[in-house]
Formats: structure tokens, C-alpha cells, sequence
């Protein structure tokens, strides 16, 4: 596989590292590069996009119904980078509500790479994926089990969870994870439902994973409109999505969290419209614009800022209130489900989820009285 061990020369400046060797940092299995294999790879960064076109914020539910049949394809080579770490964090997510008992450092994920090497900028492009890949997780404190390259038409990278480390044997004095969960295991069925449930007075909670700005850069909505999305979401806060990763665990393992998905491709109101289905439901994003300082609509609803959304009962909420606070992890309540047969409306002005809180506190307070 000449594009790991290769040397790369990109820009006209040579790389320290081989892709192998780099790999070797998050995958302690890494096999040596074959003796005589290396070869030099010349190539150029693609030039970053320039900056984004204006969506319109009164077209957001046309937006919704061209991304939602809309399948990543390739990653452009000017965001193989930011593209790769939304990729490891999608499939960091997808195991978040998987049945098991683990925290994310016991995962032991595979990475599989798919690149098409024949284009001008392509080889630059892999090389900051892996680069971009690899750091992100080892700041997160995940090891791979395992990664595969392969020849593909596009380029893309996918990251598969469906193992864990094992806890070293008591007399075992220097083990690699020495500190790994006792007992840990992963199931392949899931912990709870992937679609909310058709429950009234249920809540609806956003919870991002990282602290970065709503970027349209790459995005599935620059994708099926063929609009410049500028920019990419800066997804660099691994502490954040540790801390986040940790309690929204322990809310799915503890039956908390009776329903749950990832917010990845296609961004927010994508996950909240594959989420909710045909259920009766008012999202309060007016909230999340006033807390995040974002001002563009389109950006909230369709940046990939890596998080998730999980559905709990009304008489968890003080619970989930008391967890994340511990944690110092920002949530939005977006909602209660309204009913079983409805739509998505979007409340842009904020009024849903602050009385729908009120309400549950009041009530609470009274059967406190009791």
C-alpha cells in the first residue's frame, strides 16, 4: 500500500512522517512499512474554498427535503481534514447507544479509508485526512483496532466500532489500558430506540459535542444544492466531547435516554426529521441561535457539528438538568412531543421549551407539596 508508506512531499515541503507511521501513534498493532515499499508521493494542497454563498432562511424546509436523500459521496479535497474528524466522531456516536457497558476509551474502533488517488491534490488530501484522523482520536484517548486503504472513485473515510479493549489480567504490570472499564463489551443491537417515541409530554434534547462555530463548509446542503458552503465546522474540542460522550452514556445505559440519534451529515434539523418521523413536535432553535451568538438560521440547522439528540420522559428532566450541570455540558431542550401524528415546526422566536420548562418545574414543585 504505497499511499502509507510513502513519503509525501506536499507544497514542495516534505513530510516527517509516513501515513503508516502516523497511524502507529493511534494503532499500537501497526504493521512495518515492507522494506523497499517507500517511495516519495509529490502533490498540492487543494485551495480552500472562498467564502460561503447566502442561504436563504425562508427556504430551510426545501434545503431539508434535498438533503434528506442526499448520500456523502466524496470528501472534497480542501476538507479531507475537517471531514475525516466529523467521520471518527459519526462513528464514536453511532456506538453511543449501542447495548454494552463502556466509556469511550475502551472503544476500539476499525478505520477504513476509500481514496481515489488519480487526481491533482488528492494524495495531499489523504494525507491530511490521516493526519487530521489520527490526531483527533488520540486526543480523545481512543486507540484504533485496526484501519484498512483501499481504491475507490471517491474518497472517503469511515470509522466501525464494534469492539473493546480487554482489561489486563491482575498480573499484568505494565499494560497498555490499565484503567479500562471492568467488564466492558459492545453489543451490535442498540441500548434504545433510534426514532423518538410516540410519548406526549416527552422532551426533545440537543447536546452538541463540540464548542465550535455552525460552518457550512462541506456540508451535504453545499452537496445537493452545488452551493459554496465556505468555511468548515472547526472540530477540535476533544475534552468537550469526552465529557459529553461520558454522561449521555451513562443516561443511555441507565434507561434515561429512551430514544436517541446522531447529529453528523446533514446537520441538525436532518437528525431532528429522521428522529421525529410524522410526530407532532415544535423545535425551539431560537435558543441555541441566542446561546451559541448564531445568527444565521441556515447555519445552526445545517452545520455539522458533531452531537446528539435523545429523547427523555418530563419527570427525568430535573435529573438530566442535575447530570449535565455536574458535567458543565451545555444542552437545549428543544421540546415536548406534542402528539403521535403531526410535523416539524421550527419556533424561531424561543417561546416553546421556556414555557414547556416552567410548566414541568411548577408541576414537579406540586406533587413535591404532596
Amino acid at each position: 500500500m504505497k499511499e502509507l508508506d510513502s513519503h509525501y512531499i506536499i507544497d514542495g515541503r516534505e513530510m516527517d512522517a509516513t501515513p503508516r507511521e502516523i497511524l502507529s501513534a493511534v494503532c499500537p498493532a501497526t504493521e512495518e512499512a515492507p522494506i523497499g515499499a517507500e517511495e516519495d508521493i509529490v502533490d498540492e494542497s487543494a485551495d480552500p474554498q472562498p467564502g460561503g454563498e447566502n442561504f436563504d432562511p425562508a427556504l430551510a424546509k426545501a434545503y431539508a427535503e434535498a438533503v434528506e436523500g442526499t448520500v456523502r459521496d466524496s470528501f472534497p479535497s480542501c476538507y479531507s481534514g475537517s471531514l475525516s474528524r466529523l467521520a471518527v466522531a459519526k462513528g464514536l456516536l453511532e456506538a453511543l447507544f449501542k447495548d454494552g457497558h463502556f466509556k469511550l476509551g475502551d472503544l476500539r474502533p476499525h478505520a477504513n479509508w476509500v481514496w481515489n488517488n488519480a487526481p491533482v491534490g488528492s494524495m495531499a488530501a489523504f494525507y491530511e485526512s490521516v493526519a487530521w484522523a489520527c490526531e483527533y482520536i488520540d486526543n480523545l484517548g481512543v486507540k484504533l483496532q485496526g484501519y484498512s486503504c483501499k481504491p475507490g472513485a471517491g474518497n472517503s473515510l469511515e470509522l466501525r466500532c464494534d469492539s473493546v479493549a480487554t482489561r489486563p489480567s491482575e498480573d499484568t504490570l505494565f499494560e497498555e489500558s490499565p484503567f479500562g472499564t471492568p467488564d466492558a463489551h459492545i453489543e451490535t443491537t442498540r441500548k434504545n430506540s433510534p426514532t423518538a417515541l410516540p410519548s406526549k409530554g416527552d422532551w426533545i434534547i440537543y447536546i452538541p459535542f463540540d464548542t465550535c462555530r455552525y460552518r457550512l463548509g462541506g456540508s451535504l446542503l453545499c452537496q445537493a444544492t452545488g452551493k459554496e458552503g465556505g468555511k468548515s465546522p472547526d472540530v477540535t474540542d476533544a475534552d468537550y466531547f469526552i465529557d459529553c460522550y461520558e454522561v449521555v452514556r451513562e443516561l443511555v445505559e441507565d434507561g434515561i435516554a429512551v430514544a436517541g440519534v446522531p447529529v453528523t451529515d446533514g446537520g441538525l434539523l436532518t437528525a431532528l426529521h429522521r428522529f421525529l418521523g410524522d410526530k407532532a413536535f415544535k423545535a425551539d432553535v431560537a435558543s441555541i441561535m441566542r446561546s451559541t451568538e448564531e445568527t444565521d438560521l441556515i447555519k445552526l440547522l445545517f452545520g455539522e457539528v458533531p452531537g446528539v439528540l435523545i429523547q427523555i420522559k418530563d419527570y427525568d428532566f430535573d435529573y438530566l438538568d442535575a447530570e449535565l450541570l455536574l458535567q458543565d455540558v451545555a444542552y437545549f431542550p428543544l421540546g415536548q412531543i406534542s402528539g403521535a401524528d403531526g410535523s416539524l415546526e421550527l419556533d424561531t422566536k424561543g417561546s416553546t421549551a421556556l414555557k414547556g420548562i416552567l410548566v414541568s418545574l411548577m408541576d414537579n414543585a406540586q406533587e413535591g407539596e404532596d
